[in-house]
């Protein structure tokens, strides 16, 4: 029989999962850990983590999505900002980036080691043009306003 479960709590474990792997990320480096920490961590089952992940590639894969996805959310409303000029939009931007950086600084360390690691190279390029994929509208949207003539 087929296990059924509702978007929010599979979305809530794939969380908790999430966390998990930052914190040890954080704490023993990437390669370090291992999926059976992870398993030890939250008492869940190797079908279970393999539920939400295909690999540990994967979950690096969907903690540094879910890291862009939070940083996208913090530099949305500057860019929304109607009120701002373009270039404080542009400096607020990059200010706003490197403050987010800056408090999750061990987590970032963590990642970049694994991120710059050989083995790693595809998930860095996939991940990379990802991410440019996200942040090409906010500078884009910034930029269109700075050089649309002025009403």
């Amino acid at each position: 029989m087929a296990r059924t479960t509702s978007h929010e709590k599979h979305a809530a474990r794939e969380n908790e999962i999430l966390d998990a792997a930052l914190v040890l990320i954080q704490s023993k480096g990437y390669e370090q850990m291992t999926i059976q920490d992870i398993l030890d961590e939250l008492q869940i089952s190797k079908g279970a983590f393999y539920h939400y992940f295909r690999s540990k590639r994967a979950l690096l894969q969907a903690v540094i999505a879910r890291m862009a996805d939070q940083m996208m959310t913090v530099l949305r409303p500057i860019v929304e900002d109607t009120g701002k000029p373009a270039l404080a939009k542009l400096e607020a931007v990059f200010q706003a980036g490197a403050v987010w950086k800056s408090a999750r600084m061990d987590a970032m360390i963590g990642l970049l080691h694994a991120w710059y690691a050989d083995d790693n190279a595809l998930v860095r390029d996939k991940l990379s043009r990802a991410s440019l994929n996200q942040f090409r509208p906010v500078l884009g949207s910034i930029i269109e306003q700075g050089i649309s003539p002025r009403a």
